[in-house]
């Protein structure tokens, strides 16, 4: 096997495209096809499906609110005297790198996410900023005046790449961050920085960091004996403007946001996501981002992880990283722009083949319980992406609908009211969801209405309708899209700082 991909990489990469969208795809039309032919089957493979969405909805409540009351520990606790008690004489030689890859983000959204490492809990002359900007901006040179005039002697640099978008090369955040890093490497090391005392974080140009970010992050890193083989990953949430986008989008961005909350206790299982740090050490030995890829985090873990025999692995950091959600200038144009990120997410099914490639090629050089722990998560995550909706809301009525044969049997007449059974008993753990958003979300404005509030309760009878429009379209259009060859271009979500009135 592994000769063939050697010898045929592209055609095996194009079968292994394929295969997982038209699996899930299959998966989706199961309870329509699958009536015809083998009604009982699909009526059981319903009513499990139905089970395991329930133990989804229990574990992503009980640990939503788990990592609640970890979050709260953590970000009450002076992290900086600790590095000072335990690792006083480290803590001066560690530096940290942040990277914010930018491509048109108004200067005012840069200059709040600056203004929140400015607030960090550590010596900020220990803290580089990169800010990566695309050479095909017009903007990027006046953007970067206005920023370093503001911070420049806040920190103890700032750095400026401009990406040239060269032929091979897929325009987005994965290729600007390869060609940053390796200008960055030129300048360390005519510098002399200390690589393995270097610390990279990657900031999304929308997010606000925690003040004690850093402060955990150089805890956990100096104090962990595998400190060059983890990512480090805090809980993303959507909250920056949860309160301005429209109540369709606000409900999807909530759901969102609690997933990452409960996430951070399954780091065995877990990816780094959006804004994440790792060592340069890592980094550089793993030959940084790659050119050619439009999901650059999920791909980044599995090419560190292959070229490190499978060892390396996930720490959460249980603190909130504010990010923006989708938003547009208008109430359309928001829903418009949360369909093109979730479209954009759903096409991180690529890095299935590529994964499956990887393996084959260094089998029997793995953690295989480590690998097996991850790759489920990628498969089951990517290939369910669109098929959640359509299962969980038609699968039960479908069956006896198409076969009046099977709708007078025992379990064709009862399926309706089994899945329904079951689904119901979900609901109980949205109270957890519920409270856990309540209790992280910013406080409300004043310019949302008390008499407003009560669609934060309402907004969760909209889960079957944004669900169909913000997950399963989306994953079915990214999927279609691969099968049939049509690649996705990179899109960036709008950024913009609405005043408020």
């Amino acid at each position: 096997m592994r000769s063939i991909i050697l010898n045929y990489d592209r055609q095996v990469t194009r079968i292994l495209e394929i295969l997982p969208p038209t699996i899930s795809l299959l998966l989706l039309s199961f309870p329509f096809w699958g009536t015809f032919f083998v009604p009982t089957i699909v009526a059981y493979f319903v009513i499990l499906f139905d089970v395991y969405f329930v133990y989804k909805a229990a574990t992503l409540g009980i640990n939503a609110v788990r990592s609640y009351r970890q979050i709260q520990k953590v970000s009450k606790f002076d992290w900086l005297g600790r590095l000072n008690t335990d690792h006083k004489t480290e803590l001066s030689k560690t530096h940290h790198i942040v990277f914010i890859p930018t491509y048109k983000e108004p200067g005012d959204i840069l200059q709040r996410t600056l203004s929140f490492i400015k607030e960090a809990e550590i010596p900020k002359q220990s803290i580089d900023i990169v800010l990566a900007f695309e050479e095909r901006e017009q903007e990027a040179k006046s953007k970067e005046a206005e920023l370093r005039k503001e911070f420049e002697s806040t920190f103890a640099n700032i750095w400026t790449t401009y990406h040239p978008l060269e032929e091979g090369e897929i325009a987005g955040k994965s290729s600007n961050l390869a060609h940053s890093a390796k200008e960055i490497k030129k300048i360390i090391e005519q510098k002399n920085y200390e690589k393995d005392h270097i610390l990279v974080t990657v900031c999304d140009a929308d997010v606000c960091l925690h003040p004690k970010y850093f402060a955990l992050l150089t805890y956990k890193f100096l104090n962990n004996p595998n400190r060059y083989l983890r990512f480090f990953q805090g809980a993303l949430v959507f909250y920056n403007n949860i309160w301005r986008i429209p109540l369709p989008a606000r409900v999807v961005n909530t759901i969102y946001s609690i997933l990452q909350v409960a996430d951070l206790q399954r780091p065995k299982s877990s990816f780094n996501y959006s804004t994440y740090s790792l060592s340069w050490r890592l980094l550089e030995g793993s030959g940084f981002w790659d050119i050619d890829v439009i999901s650059e985090d999920w791909h980044l873990f599995f090419k560190t992880f292959f070229a490190n025999q499978g060892l390396v692995d996930l720490e959460c950091l249980f603190l909130p990283l504010y990010a923006d959600a989708a938003e547009g200038k208008s109430y359309f144009e928001t829903l418009k722009m949360q369909y093109v990120q979730n479209r954009r997410w759903a096409w991180g099914i690529t890095d299935i083949s590529y994964v499956i490639k990887r393996f084959i090629l260094h089998k029997g050089k793995l953690n295989l319980v480590n690998f097996l722990f991850r790759f489920s998560r990628a498969l089951e995550q990517h290939l369910l992406w669109p098929v959640n909706w359509f299962v969980l809301t038609l699968g039960a009525t479908v069956p006896p609908l198409i076969s009046k044969s099977f709708r007078h049997t025992t379990l064709g007449y009862n399926l309706p009211k089994i899945a329904g059974l079951i689904l119901t008993l979900s609901t109980v753990f949205l109270v957890f969801v519920i409270v856990v958003d309540f209790l992280l979300k910013p406080p409300r404005p004043k310019e949302f209405k008390k008499h407003l509030l009560p669609l934060n309760i309402i907004q969760y009878l909209l889960m079957p309708i944004t669900s169909l429009f913000f997950n399963a379209l989306p994953g079915m259009d990214a999927h279609t899209r691969l099968i049939l060859g049509k690649r996705l271009d990179y899109k960036v979500t709008e950024k913009f700082v609405k005043k408020n009135p």
